[in-house]
């Protein structure tokens, strides 16, 4: 990775806690790049709307950073950064109501044409909850659909090793660092492992090396809903954090999906209740499917299996909109002539399209 890369400043920002979304928005708005800001004077930080006491505070920390180190760091640790600026960033994402300013990646980056679908639910499942997750999931992920959800216990694992098991992408929204060190929970590195040779990812807008702070979680569920095209709750209670997740939902006007439950259960008391608010009864995979005019003959995406390292990491670069092979080459990790042969193999298996001028897109 390139230390001077405008992405590494704006991690440098992010570095310092009292910088979030809103914050770093602001600097965004106000300076050309985020080089400028992260290296402005004290008056300019605070001509950004900025706080003086803040401004000063951030001009001392900034001096314990190196940020060559920290893009040393970020490439043995495979992370990738992606700003609210990139192509890449997840589009769905950017309409939520406080999009996070920089995502901090493990594993594939999220294809624009991924048909994404939130999951949450209780860490408490009960056997109902093992039955009806994969009754559910099962066909969603054969049809194509991607699941995002939090790794947490219950639920959120069950709605992952729907897609793990059969080879097919997920995306875990973590509430602390995607680093093994900080990854929360602890018991689910193996999980994280098989979702990212699956050909999914592990995402946050924290750091590495930022501890699972409880006050993280809320933040993480607006990023959970604002993946999706809809959200789905599996069994919670009525003080379950899912329950939050469901009013980002609604907050960001994407559909919300409850699966009914036994009515004298405490876990299926959550979704009950949001279908009496009008949240849409769901008890196979056709009601999403219909509901989001998908079709269940989807073509499902690709097993991860199909395509070594350095192919995945090209198609995730690669959209249906065209883009050069010297694009290609500045947005990867891989040499020149490695990218070249790469993209001739894809076009070979049918993954992409040469549509003239050197120029590729996506095709599935």
């Amino acid at each position: 990775m390139n230390p001077l890369a405008d992405t590494i400043y704006l991690h440098g920002l992010n570095l310092f806690p009292s910088f979030g979304p809103k914050r770093l928005g602001l600097l965004s708005n106000y300076f050309e790049n985020f080089g400028q800001a992260f290296t402005a004077s004290t008056g300019e930080i605070i001509a950004a709307g900025i706080d003086a006491e803040l401004a000063e505070k951030f001009i001392k920390f900034r001096q314990s950073i190196d940020l060559e180190a920290e893009a040393d760091k970020l490439d043995t640790l495979a992370i990738r950064l992606i700003s609210a600026q990139d192509r890449q960033y997840p589009r769905l994402l950017l309409e939520c109501g406080l999009p996070p300013a920089l995502l901090y990646v493990r594993g594939t980056v999220p294809a624009a044409d991924w048909a994404i679908l939130s999951v949450v639910g209780t860490r408490k499942v009960t056997t109902y909850g093992m039955s009806v997750t994969p009754r559910v999931l099962g066909p969603l992920v054969d049809a194509g659909i991607v699941i995002a959800s939090g790794l947490a216990y219950g639920v959120d694992a069950l709605a992952h090793k729907q897609a793990t098991e059969k080879g097919r992408p997920t995306i875990a929204v973590l509430g602390g660092g995607v680093d093994d060190k900080t990854l929360y929970p602890k018991n689910h590195l193996l999980l994280a492992e098989e979702i990212l040779t699956a050909g999914g990812c592990l995402i946050s807008e924290y750091p590495p090396g930022t501890p699972p702070f409880k006050q993280n979680f809320v933040a993480r569920d607006r990023i959970i809903a604002g993946l999706g095209l809809g959200t789905l709750i599996v069994e919670c209670s009525l003080k379950s954090g899912s329950l939050i997740t469901a009013q980002y939902a609604l907050e960001q006007n994407r559909r919300l999906y409850a699966v009914p439950g036994p009515i004298y259960a405490e876990e299926s008391r959550g979704p009950n209740n949001l279908i009496k608010m009008g949240a849409s009864l769901v008890t196979e995979a056709a009601d999403i499917l219909n509901d989001l005019n998908l079709s269940p003959k989807l073509e499902t995406t690709p097993l991860a299996k199909d395509y070594s390292p350095t192919e995945q990491a090209v198609l995730a670069i690669l959209t249906s909109e065209p883009m050069t092979v010297d694009a290609i080459i500045q947005n990867s990790d891989t040499d020149a002539s490695g990218v070249t042969t790469t993209l001739t193999f894809l076009e070979m298996k049918g993954a992409i399209k040469n549509v003239g001028g050197q120029q590729y897109i996506r095709v599935r």
